[in-house]
């Protein structure tokens, strides 16, 4: 048996800048955005040259608001959130929320906005999930009064591309019987322990890389209690929020199992329901050539 990455994880490692936000171009009207109050889609040269854009007028007794549909994200990871904002003179300042509600800004208030006066700004913030997995962007008005801001080519990128980041808060599975023949592949034998890093619930960390090597956290006990008996063959480490099917977009290592030689090495493979397995000690490295 060997370690095996899953597709999801070789894709990460090597780069995925696909933006997650659906028509922040507003090519296509509003679609995928609700207007809370006062926005539409402008149908004039965007940012960049593009066309469309959205365009907030408040109201007159409250905030223009045009708030993204939910976006599904990883649970404790960082997200880079960019986009175009325009503020004519004489108009509105602007504003935008990440919340893990519709209209929330419980992942970032940018607060007002400073922007050059009559031209397209760009504009990038970052910010880290929390336990949710579903997060909302809500473009606003600074000003009650009718006045307006324009906001254009809005998207939202993962920043969590170090095997540091992937896999924090993550767990690792031990399973009877032979490794998959790919990570992508839902479990097969039995599970016979989750290891967390308090022993019941907290998901796992790294501490920093030193000479091309991750190792588990020094301050944390990696420990589980088994759910059944029976011998360890294999083991999967996966990253927070994988449902453990079958997926070509879930981060995994997958890994051999045996008391010497092994991706994981234990005392003993055989496995009792009820006893407390501890990791002591778990790496990856990286070669240098």
């Amino acid at each position: 048996m060997a370690l095996r990455l899953s597709t999801g994880q070789r894709n990460r490692l090597l780069g995925i800048n696909t933006t997650k936000v659906s028509n922040g171009t507003f090519a296509s009207a509003l679609t995928n955005w609700t207007s809370a109050n006062g926005f539409a889609q402008n149908g004039g040269s965007g940012a960049n040259g593009t066309t469309g854009f959205a365009r907030g007028t408040a109201g007159g007794s409250a905030a223009a608001q045009l708030r993204g549909d939910g976006i599904t994200v990883r649970a404790n990871r960082w997200y880079r959130l960019k986009f175009y904002i325009k503020k004519t003179t004489g108009q509105s300042d602007g504003k935008v929320y990440v919340g893990t509600a519709a209209g929330g800004s419980q992942l970032l208030d940018t607060g007002t906005i400073s922007t050059t006066l009559d031209a397209w700004t760009a504009k990038e913030y970052i910010f880290k999930t929390d336990a949710n997995t579903t997060a909302y962007i809500t473009l606003l008005s600074v000003d009650t009064a009718t006045l307006y801001v324009d906001f254009d080519e809005v998207a939202l990128y993962s920043e969590s591309k170090s095997l540091q980041d992937i896999f924090y808060k993550g767990f690792m599975e031990i399973y009877s019987g032979p490794q998959p023949s790919s990570a992508n592949d839902a479990p097969t034998g039995t599970l016979l322990c989750t290891v967390y890093s308090n022993g019941t619930s907290e998901g796992l960390s790294f501490d920093d890389a030193v000479s091309g090597t991750i190792a588990k956290a020094a301050a944390e006990t990696w420990s589980g209690t088994s759910t059944a008996t029976g011998t360890a063959g294999w083991f999967r480490f996966k990253s927070a929020g994988d449902g453990g099917a079958s997926s070509q977009t879930d981060e995994r290592l997958d890994g051999s199992v045996a008391t010497s030689g092994a991706q994981l090495n234990m005392s003993s493979t055989t496995v009792t329901s009820g006893a407390v397995q501890t990791i002591s000690t778990f790496a990856i490295t990286m070669p240098s050539e």
